[in-house]
């Protein structure tokens, strides 16, 4: 429940940062809602305070929630290990709500009447002004500044800066503020911006500043852009005698209807309202679902497309307009309904029953209280299972399905993946395009959502041969037959027609909200709008991005021609396509022979992730961000210890930001998908043994990175033969190791095989063939400054190949380019003289 509560309360603090920004952003403090170890607190100086001499100042946002706790620290800085400066709030406090505190002395203190613009829920701007100077401090809330004179301050230097739960042992607190912060900075005594933490892309527990990368650390995040990300159960229910189930747009409701009541739950608070019936019965059809809200009379209309007369549910008298609750079994279920904009009318499109696909336009005339049916078998193929949705007043959006072109079931039924508009006006059918069928079926819910100002649309799409399935978010192009599957799901039940899904856009909460239903079982999502993939909200680690900053200016650094030569290796290096080391042009260093790059039953690391069946297809596609993860992490450890990962550090690692509950079941229902991703490679498996989980391969996989460390285990043991050095060579050739897994437990093992490499290869100088080989000792030198720029072994005998080959010229820049950036990097000069580095 309290994870309900943190979710309502990010999106609810972000809905102003959506209608101005369009996406949800900052940090989510937990604070008296949840017991001490799991109240957040992020860190700005994990590993060294900031100096500040003369003074800085600090600014952010900070939106302040209602909760069952109102007091506590927003942030705390300390100086020189002694000296406090705390901003504390308590919002509830009848006389003061926010103090400025200098070690156990209040200095300045705040009323919310005091404050222009403020109240819970809103975005407001604090700023610090710390003037050592001076001796000085100032605190601006919302535009009302107070400051006072410190001599306390005078000679203050260092500090670290903590919001939220401190865990500095001489000051620790877990009293946390109620609160969300984001766009955090830090100025110096010139207003220059030396700091800028957006609280927005983060990694895991991670964030970066984006003027000098300066790493935070964050315990117990909530990010609040992950609302876009990933769906959220905000409610279960079990309704039984489900008659249908219909949204009411305009004031946030969401209407289920059973044989007794009206249940409305709100999309901003969860609430239910249960309205039971004061008179009349909706249709009892409990397989065609045949409800729906009519916003132009505000009413509920229960429909049979068997009877002429409609039934109206009035909120007003909470009665039904008709009592005959009779209903034949549906021919038209999982079609797609409407009002019509144009006449207020009820419309219905597609549907199957009695073995009978329907490509008919069903339409209610209410003054004549009758029913016209309109065939469009010659526009658009009989079916049922389409999406549909407004794009215009006048025109929808109708894609894909399921059905056959007579219409009947027992003649090829086929699934469709095309687009079509209909036009009210006429109640025509224009194709619009048609996609490719995709290597696993799948059919739409009933609902699109278009996008027409960014040309596209989104639906929820599954498998309909699957009992046990999952639905998935996809944005497809509205002119062009393309389109994107978003990484998180949703388990879905499907049992034709005892299972329902839906899809709207709710305005109240900026939200996309899914609804199932399978019998008696409902479940309601929410994702925030507009969706994003992981890799939107991810912050790539600085450290990395400054290597490659690095290393480019090492390979500037030589001469022309050495310049020229490195360049090509390095841009090598980033295609991938030839291998990343140059070969030589010199008749003495003889080229590595590229190596095929198997594609059968392989699992390729170098270079980046790929997965291949076992018959060639890549399959890469079917891993999605969290599969993927899920792998790596199962399969490196099984690598590692040969017994593979406890459920435990699954949960924590990939799950941290779940419930323990939650947690467990996002791991069974990836564990699940990955199997079914797994089978199609053939060979390979996920099992759990011994409590821990552990992918198993036969001897038919083919895998390069464990095949680089048997190579570098041969080489260990000096079993090594050259053919299989020039495959070490050529397999490390075809790029990095996992590049684009940014994770921080990625860091350790990627650490591990750049250790293992260059130990390796290394050895390899000593080797029986490689003595007196100018060429493998050569590329041996390559690969290892690929790992290590710094390597002086691999550098010395890089130098004195081409020194030995007559390029003395070449041998010089290198080593004069070496000793520069080896005095920049390490602070010292390089000791070893040119001519013992070519000895």
């Amino acid at each position: 429940m309290k994870s309900i509560i943190i979710l309502l309360s990010i999106l609810s603090l972000g809905l102003n940062a959506y209608c101005q920004d369009e996406l949800l952003s900052g940090l989510y403090f937990s604070s008296h809602e949840v017991i001490q170890d799991k109240r957040t607190s992020l860190n700005l100086t994990p590993a060294s305070p900031f100096k500040f001499p003369e003074g800085f100042s600090l600014e952010m946002e900070a939106n302040f929630r209602r909760g069952d706790g109102y007091y506590g620290y927003i942030f705390r800085i300390i100086s020189d290990g002694s000296t406090n400066i705390d901003f504390v709030s308590n919002l509830a406090s009848s006389s003061s709500n926010f103090w400025l505190v200098l070690k156990d002395k209040v200095l300045v203190s705040y009323k919310w009447a005091d404050v222009p613009e403020v109240g819970f829920g809103k975005w407001i701007k604090i700023r610090l002004d710390v003037d050592i100077r001076n001796s000085k401090l100032a605190i601006s809330f919302n535009g009302n500044k107070q400051e006072k004179i410190v001599p306390e301050i005078a000679r203050l230097k260092n500090f670290d800066m903590i919001f939220g739960a401190c865990r500095n042992p001489a000051f620790l607190s877990t009293d946390v503020s109620p609160m969300s912060l984001r766009n955090i900075r830090i100025f110096d005594t010139k207003n220059i911006l030396v700091h800028d933490w957006k609280l927005s892309k983060h990694s895991q527990t991670k964030v970066y500043d984006e003027v000098n990368q300066s790493e935070a650390l964050v315990e117990n995040p909530n990010w609040s852009i992950d609302a876009h990300v990933k769906w959220r159960k905000l409610k279960d229910l079990k309704i039984d005698n489900l008659l249908g189930i219909t949204k009411d747009d305009k004031n946030g409701r969401i209407l289920f209807v059973d044989n007794r009541s009206v249940y409305s739950i709100s999309t901003e608070s969860l609430a239910t309202d249960t309205i039971l019936f004061a008179g009349g019965t909706p249709y009892h059809d409990l397989l065609g679902k045949q409800i729906i809200f009519n916003k132009y009379t505000n009413e509920i209309w229960s429909y049979s497309l068997n009877n002429n007369q409609i039934s109206r549910f009035s909120f007003q008298t909470k009665k039904w307009s008709y009592d005959q609750s009779f209903a034949i079994e549906p021919g038209f279920a999982h079609h797609n309904r409407f009002i019509s904009p144009l006449d207020s009318s009820l419309v219905t499109l597609m549907g199957y029953g009695y073995y009978t696909y329907k490509s008919i336009v069903n339409h209610y005339n209410p003054k004549l209280q009758s029913w016209e049916h309109i065939d469009r078998s010659n526009q658009i193929e009989p079916r049922y299972l389409s999406g549909a949705g407004f794009i215009e007043q006048r025109r929808m959006l109708i894609f894909g399905g399921y059905g056959s072109k007579t219409g009947r079931q027992e003649l090829s039924p086929e699934f469709y993946y095309d687009l079509y508009s209909f036009d009210l006006s006429d109640n025509s059918f224009k194709k619009l395009w048609t996609l490719d069928p995709p290597a696993k079926p799948f059919v739409p819910c009933d609902a699109l959502i278009p996008d027409p100002q960014n040309g596209i649309f989104y639906t929820l799409i599954y498998n309909s041969g699957s009992y046990a399935t999952f639905l998935r978010l996809a944005r497809f192009g509205i002119e062009k037959n393309k389109y994107q599957l978003y990484d998180d799901s949703i388990p879905y039940n499907f049992l034709d027609t005892e299972s329902w899904s839906t899809l709207f856009l709710d305005q109240k909460t900026s939200q996309l909200i899914a609804v199932t239903a399978h019998n008696s079982d409902v479940a309601i999502y929410a994702i925030a709008y507009p969706p994003l993939m992981p890799e939107d909200v991810y912050q790539s680690v600085p450290v990395k991005v400054k290597w490659y900053i690095w290393l480019i200016v090492v390979l500037l650094a030589g001469g022309f021609t050495f310049v020229s030569y490195l360049l090509f290796r390095k841009k090598q290096g980033r295609n991938y396509s030839g291998g990343i080391y140059e070969q030589v042009e010199h008749p003495n260093i003889a080229p590595i022979t590229p190596l095929e790059r198997k594609t059968i039953s392989s699992i390729l690391f170098m270079g980046g992730f790929q997965i291949y069946d076992h018959s060639g297809i890549n399959i890469t596609a079917s891993f999605s961000r969290t599969l993927k993860q899920l792998f790596l992490f199962i399969f490196l450890h099984t690598i590692k210890n040969g017994k593979g990962v406890s459920s435990a550090k699954l949960d924590e690692v990939l799950w941290y930001d779940k419930s323990g509950d939650s947690a467990r079941n996002n791991r069974n229902v990836n564990i699940s998908k990955l199997r079914a991703v797994l089978d199609e490679i053939g060979g390979v498996e996920v099992v759990n043994e011994n409590s821990y989980w552990k992918i198993n391969t036969d001897k038919s996989i083919f895998c390069d990175y464990t095949e680089i460390r048997n190579l570098l285990r041969k080489s260990k043991s000096n079993t090594i033969v050259e053919s299989e050095i020039h495959m070490l060579i050529a397999l490390l050739s075809f790029g990095e190791f996992l590049p684009n897994i940014q994770t921080e437990w990625m860091d350790g093992f990627k650490s591990e095989f750049a250790n293992e490499a260059i130990d390796g290869l290394s050895r390899l100088f000593d080797h029986r063939d490689v003595k007196l080989n100018f060429s493998l000792k050569y590329h041996l030198a390559e690969c290892i400054i690929v790992y290590d720029p710094l390597n002086d072994e691999a550098f010395a005998m890089k130098c004195s190949v081409l020194y030995h080959l007559g390029k003395k010229g070449m041998a010089k820049n290198l080593y004069d380019s070496f000793c520069r950036e080896y005095k920049k990097v390490l602070g010292i000069d390089y000791a070893v003289s040119f001519n013992d580095t070519i000895k």
